[in-house]
């Protein structure tokens, strides 16, 4: 009978659907049904940087995706031209956080913030990791997040005798002035500020640092 047809195919969908999202981790899992993802057919509608950008699923997914889409004929959307994206600055929310700051050093701080900002134009401010971060704002091809990309340098004020700014990247700075301390594995390296004296004695090595790391940047 139409009726009994139409329930067995809702139910084989609905196994389909099943056995698709059991194969993934629960937070992955949990990422495609939070998008209203979960049919293969679904999924092809989206592209990798876009699955990405969803909280819980990660690079370690996209192949075992792939497999699943390239089983039934499909494949990730993709686009002829990736297009571009920029990131706007957060700088009220930083006035903010400086304004509160409890620290000994807070005026080398904001000395810090004021030189990084004017190294570029394209250079922006946020809060992240719990303090100021800087990082390009301009046009970039899409990437994972996770990796930080934009990211150029931050700050830690976890000492209280001094200012620690901290670039996540630095290792590729190759820097040759002493600016920069610390044999990191992972490429960072960090630049100790004591006092306003140090501050404007480096101000230009720090700034050209910057240049520098935007000039690297693979946008």
């Amino acid at each position: 009978m139409p009726t009994q047809k139409k329930a067995a195919t809702s139910k084989n969908a609905g196994a389909a659907a099943l056995d698709f999202l059991s194969t993934l981790s629960a937070p992955a899992r949990r990422a495609l049904e939070g998008k209203g993802i979960t049919t293969l057919k679904q999924l092809a509608k989206f592209s990798e940087p876009e699955l990405l950008q969803l909280h819980g699923l990660g690079q370690s997914s996209i192949p075992k995706l792939k497999t699943m889409l390239a089983a039934k004929g499909l494949a990730f959307k993709t686009n002829n031209i990736a297009a571009k994206q920029s990131k706007p600055s957060a700088s009220d929310s930083v006035d903010t956080f400086m304004k509160n700051l409890s620290h000994p050093l807070k005026n080398v701080a904001e000395a810090l913030r004021q030189i990084i900002l004017s190294a570029d134009k394209t250079v922006g401010e946020e809060i992240a990791w719990n303090a100021p971060s800087f990082f390009y704002t301009g046009q970039m091809k899409p990437f994972n997040p996770k990796e930080y990309k934009r990211f150029i340098v931050g700050f830690n004020f976890f000492k209280k005798d001094c200012i620690r700014l901290i670039f996540l990247t630095g290792a590729k700075l190759k820097d040759n002035s002493g600016l920069l301390e610390g044999n990191y594995a992972d490429g960072r390296r960090l630049a100790l500020f004591y006092t306003m004296e140090e501050v404007k004695s480096r101000e230009k090595i720090l700034r050209q640092l910057v240049k520098k790391w935007l000039l690297l940047l693979d946008k």
